[in-house]
């Protein structure tokens, strides 16, 4: 570890658990798949949600650091102040609605919530190097990250991805491997560079269990920003599923705790041609293709993913919450990209999903019901064509 950097693991006994075989195991110890089915873990056994515990004079997430199992509140953490990001009142489609503006984070995406509290977990394991294969958000944050920490990273990016999120990712200073092919072969290589390697860490936005851990800060913080109540509906794009699975857990840690009795209706929002979750949500079965396209030929790269790792746990969360899966295509997108960058939100296209698909959901959302979309990316990341 680097001098000035001292993480310490809780001692607690989290477990990593898989919600279809019920496996489980020791979380320090634990894979980041599922033996059996092959399925992502989660932690479970988490620390009761306790309000009086949250630490008001933190200004980023750690402000919920009793809640979170991975740093002692007395030690110094891999931080750039991440977290409780503005909740901006507006209207859409004339009808009332909160943005949530996580693309307001230190690398100017969402991913930032999940990636620190994933380093933190992983440095106080011991890693050294941080290995993800990421379309651009993912692998800017692990690099910003691990700069911070003071330690390496190899990212893995599809050639074809924006080039404003490769030059982030190098200017950090981590290793930047372009791959060819499909989103997959990304995937592919990083677990074969990190196979073996005690050292070597696959932090992986899409697979880690602490990932997850880290967005569910995202639900605690719209609760307290709301004064303590749950929104009616919770829109979000959902590319791996990530961030849709991260809030689920959070607000259902809030139920669990005693501290609502209610939880949101998740929409979670695809573009074309990259919807499996809207596929399988619509006939009630996960059946994933693989669209033969590269990420310059659509604009919502960031949810260009044909096989999410958390689909079968975010269309399970979809059904359970009464919620929605909606699809948008490119000239909704971009409409509502304009919009929003006209109310002075400028936001990269995967972001606009979020707002375009609340255009189409007009009728499905009664007066009066209270919405937080999340707006997941700063515009800068993927510039206009011009």
């Amino acid at each position: 570890m680097p001098t000035g950097i001292s993480v310490f693991i809780k001692v607690l006994r989290v477990i990593a658990y898989c919600p279809t075989s019920r496996f489980r195991t020791d979380a320090a110890l634990s894979p980041l798949r599922c033996p059996s089915t092959g399925d992502p873990l989660e932690f479970t056994e988490l620390p009761a949600f306790h309000p009086e515990r949250i630490d008001v004079g933190e200004p980023g997430l750690w402000r919920y650091a009793a809640m979170l199992p991975v740093a002692s509140p007395t030690c110094a953490r891999i931080t750039l102040g991440e977290g409780w990001t503005p909740l901006v009142e507006d209207t859409w489609q004339r009808r009332p609605v909160r943005w949530k503006l996580d693309a307001l984070m230190p690398t100017g995406s969402y991913k930032d919530r999940g990636v620190s509290v994933m380093v933190n977990w992983l440095a106080g394991l011991g890693a050294e190097v941080f290995v993800d294969d990421s379309s651009g958000n993912a692998g800017a944050s692990l690099a910003c990250y691990a700069a911070r920490a003071g330690l390496e990273a190899t990212i893995y990016v599809p050639a074809s991805a924006p080039e404003p999120k490769k030059a982030q990712i190098a200017i950090y200073g981590a290793e930047l491997v372009e791959v060819r092919g499909p989103r997959s072969e990304c995937a592919l290589a990083a677990e074969n560079a990190t196979r073996g390697r005690r050292e070597i860490a696959y932090a992986s936005h899409a697979w880690h269990p602490a990932f997850l851990l880290g967005m569910m800060t995202l639900a605690w913080e719209i609760w307290e920003q709301m004064g303590r109540r749950v929104p009616k509906w919770i829109v979000a794009p959902v590319g791996n599923g990530g961030l849709m699975m991260g809030v689920w857990r959070g607000f259902q840690n809030l139920q669990k705790s005693g501290l609502t009795d209610s939880l949101p209706r998740l929409v979670g929002v695809q573009a074309e041609p990259f919807t499996p979750v809207y596929d399988a949500y619509r006939r009630d079965d996960v059946n994933y293709g693989e669209p033969p396209l590269l990420l310059e030929t659509i604009s919502a790269d960031g949810i260009a993913i044909s096989r999410p790792v958390r689909g079968h746990a975010v269309v399970e969360a979809l059904s359970q919450s009464g919620g929605l899966a909606v699809s948008v295509n490119a000239a909704e997108i971009e409409q509502a990209h304009g919009q929003l960058a006209r109310r002075g939100l400028y936001v990269e296209p995967t972001s606009a999903t979020v707002a375009a698909a609340l255009t189409k959901l007009d009728k499905s959302i009664a007066p009066g019901d209270e919405v937080v979309a999340v707006l997941t990316g700063l515009g800068l990341k993927r510039l206009p064509v011009t």
